[in-house]
């Protein structure tokens, strides 16, 4: 597969194609799954940075995590997670822990805090303080649209992988993860260390007047997508986090089928993924349903999505 000049004007337009409400003034963090950055400065902003796709496996961190600043129109990127480790995928699978995976979509807002899931690991890091989309694995150890949903807060906080490298066994249950240790009290206070000590100093020491952050989750499909487009214009989609007419136009076509039964505020939260998720298992089988509404989707609606 063919690395990736991914630009800031790529993150941009990802985020007009699928209506979401993103600040052109705020740092804004965003995920990749299935992502690695192949370039010497990766951890540096940059007006682009080659990445590449990188397979899951649960064990090492094959994700990319970045943050966004749309005044410079640059961006920065970190190698990181976002799926829960293999070892409480299995534990949930037994049944004596609980993992699941966020799915993509713009979630606002994480903010300045801990994770803290005991006193020895507690360290400062984004916390995450919305509901999100996610699914969880009971029977086996993969995820997929046949998997259920749900739509909570699961804590899936943005912090420390609690690795030294790339290589390195990540701990994550469901949480979004950056390569490195943190400062706390099990390594006796020192200072962060690698990309999580960059990212940490971004967020906490760079901008000390921003107190919560939007986060937006994409599949390194949908940056493929973005990047390999010559004509200029690109099919909206819709999706967990998605806001105004086009979703206003969702819901009244979910009405008028009988799956929506509620509120019509253009907003793209958990009533209309739920029903979207019911549409789509009707429509096309339980393994297409993934709450994603593009083409296909709008079009067995009685609906047309914009071009962007």
């Amino acid at each position: 597969m063919a690395d990736i000049n991914f630009t800031s004007d790529h993150l941009r337009k990802l985020l007009r194609v699928n209506s979401y409400p993103y600040s052109e003034t705020k740092l804004m963090v965003f995920g990749i799954r299935g992502a690695k950055a192949i370039s010497n400065n990766h951890d540096a902003f940059g007006f682009s940075h080659t990445i590449q796709a990188s397979n899951l496996n649960y064990v090492n961190p094959n994700c990319i995590i970045g943050i966004w600043n749309p005044v410079a129109n640059k961006i920065v990127v970190f190698t990181g997670s976002t799926v829960p480790n293999l070892n409480y995928i299995k534990k949930h699978k037994e049944g004596t822990a609980k993992a699941n995976a966020m799915q993509s979509g713009f979630y606002s807002f994480y903010e300045k805090g801990y994770h803290n899931p005991n006193p020895n690991s507690a360290h400062q890091a984004l916390r995450l303080a919305t509901n999100i989309m996610l699914r969880r694995s009971n029977n086996d150890l993969v995820y997929t649209n046949e998997d259920p949903v749900e739509v909570g807060n699961p804590n899936d906080n943005i912090h420390a992988g609690y690795c030294n490298d790339a290589t390195g066994n990540y701990s994550s249950a469901g949480c979004q993860v950056i390569v490195g240790q943190p400062k706390n009290k099990a390594r006796n206070f020192q200072e962060n260390t690698g990309n999580w000590k960059t990212f940490f100093n971004i967020i906490y020491k760079d901008t000390p007047s921003q107190s919560h952050f939007d986060y937006c989750l994409f599949r390194f499909t949908d940056i493929e997508a973005v990047a390999n487009n010559t004509s200029g214009v690109m099919d909206a989609r819709l999706r967990f986090g998605s806001k105004g007419n086009s979703v206003l136009e969702l819901q009244q076509k979910l009405k008028d089928k009988g799956y929506y039964h509620t509120t019509l505020d253009g907003e793209y939260g958990r009533n209309t993924l739920f029903a979207v998720l019911a549409f789509q298992k009707d429509t096309f089988g339980a393994d297409e349903a993934d709450g994603v509404v593009g083409k296909n989707t709008a079009t067995q609606l009685g609906f047309t999505l914009p071009f962007i």
